[in-house]
């Protein structure tokens, strides 16, 4: 599964992504925005996605 959180909030029953920057591209995601956490723990962009991994996108943005 993969959760999108952020302004938007959206969740991917299905997907088939092999890393972490595969899944950014194809979600149209920018890795500048976001951070890719798989099973709670910050990840790369190289991380391998297994078959039971949560991998969750959270939005940076800061606010004053």
């Amino acid at each position: 599964m993969i959760r999108i959180v952020g302004r938007e909030t959206r969740t991917l029953e299905s997907a088939e992504f092999h890393t972490v920057g595969e899944a950014f591209e194809k979600i149209g995601l920018s890795p500048q925005r976001y951070v890719p956490l798989i099973n709670g723990n910050p990840c790369t962009s190289d991380r391998v996605i297994g078959e039971y991994d949560e991998l969750v996108f959270i939005e940076v943005f800061s606010g004053g």
